[in-house]
């Protein structure tokens, strides 16, 4: 969606003023976390594609685990929690109902001190990581990287899709336009205030979703805004803005459609003009070097979209890249 100058100014405008208050590199620090507890999030019925809901396999198959013990992580695999769709029937409403697990297993391993890396399934599992991880420590931040800010309500959304809805679940101000769900959240307690969210790489945002984002006044870094400021300077200001104390304990969450097709061929909703990988392994080291980042999503890898098997293989090996890059892995030829 081509938001116009006059949208972009206003995006800009708007936290020009933390541009260029960088972190000093004599300040930064890896996480203190290193046991990690992973688990996926086996769910493809937040939107029309089957097929999402095999990645974490994949994603494992393609040696994460592994990789993650040989630089020192204790890992601990809690398995997946998986409810694919039946016949080929998509049923949105499970979305609703299945996150209520989610929500539970993430808290549960936020609980324990480890690291919690969620492996998706479709972004409709956003609802609850985000949930989970707000319960186990109410102050946490929220940095969403997508191509869409899936920040609809059941009121706003045109197509239903529940991938495109996960944080207006959970933001206590939308959910009078949320009504429609309240009988199957009734699990939920919406925590997240919106001056704890941020977003980077927006390229297809509905009408809708502009509204919101302008009227709660959002930090937004649209991908027109980082072609300008560079992801550096758009992750730090992202930073600065949620925690200008750096003491907030960081929520990522990746779909790895925030990456151009090129990269990352095999996803449901691609969107030409995306974040190289180079960028997005920057984006995640510099969270990463606060040394706050606590939880992790890595969603929307959906093998069954690939044209070919190298396009499969090229999205698997960019989530992989981007989840080490996040955990502090340095960048080398693995």
């Amino acid at each position: 969606m081509n938001i116009g100058m006059s949208g972009l100014k206003s995006i800009t405008g708007c936290f020009a003023v933390h541009i260029n208050k960088s972190f000093s590199t004599s300040t930064l620090k890896t996480s203190p976390l290193k046991s990690v507890g992973v688990f996926g999030a086996c769910f493809d019925q937040g939107q029309p594609h089957a097929g999402v809901g095999d990645a974490p396999d994949l994603i494992r198959q393609a040696g994460l685990l592994d990789k993650l013990k040989k630089r020192g992580f204790e890992i601990m695999d809690y398995g997946n929690i998986s409810k694919t769709r039946e016949n080929g029937v998509l049923d949105q409403r499970l979305a609703l109902g299945y996150n209520k697990q989610i929500s539970k297993q993430v808290e549960t391993i936020i609980k324990e001190n480890r690291f919690c890396l969620t492996l998706g399934g479709d972004h409709s599992v956003g609802l609850g990581t985000v949930a989970g991880h707000l319960q186990a420590d109410p102050d946490t931040v929220v940095i969403w990287v997508d191509a869409h800010a899936d920040i609809n309500t059941m009121a706003s959304s045109d197509s239903g899709n529940v991938h495109g809805m996960p944080l207006s679940f959970n933001i206590k101000e939308l959910q009078s336009d949320n009504t429609k769900a309240s009988a199957d959240l009734d699990w939920l307690i919406p925590s997240l205030s919106p001056s704890k969210l941020a977003f980077i790489g927006l390229r297809d945002v509905d009408p809708n979703e502009w509204k919101y984002i302008h009227q709660f006044s959002i930090p937004s870094y649209p991908m027109q805004t980082i072609d300008r400021i560079g992801i550096a300077s758009a992750v730090n200001s992202a930073l600065n803005t949620l925690d200008p104390l750096k003491k907030r304990k960081i929520h990522l969450s990746f779909d790895i459609d925030v990456l151009d097709p090129s990269e990352a061929p095999a996803t449901g909703t691609r969107v030409r003009g995306g974040l190289t990988l180079r960028e997005a392994l920057t984006l995640c080291e510099l969270i990463n070097e606060t040394g706050r980042l606590t939880g992790m999503d890595l969603v929307e890898v959906n093998p069954s979209l690939g044209n070919s098997q190298k396009d499969i293989d090229t999205t698997v090996e960019a989530a992989v890249e981007v989840i080490l890059a996040a955990m502090g892995d340095p960048r080398v030829v693995h």
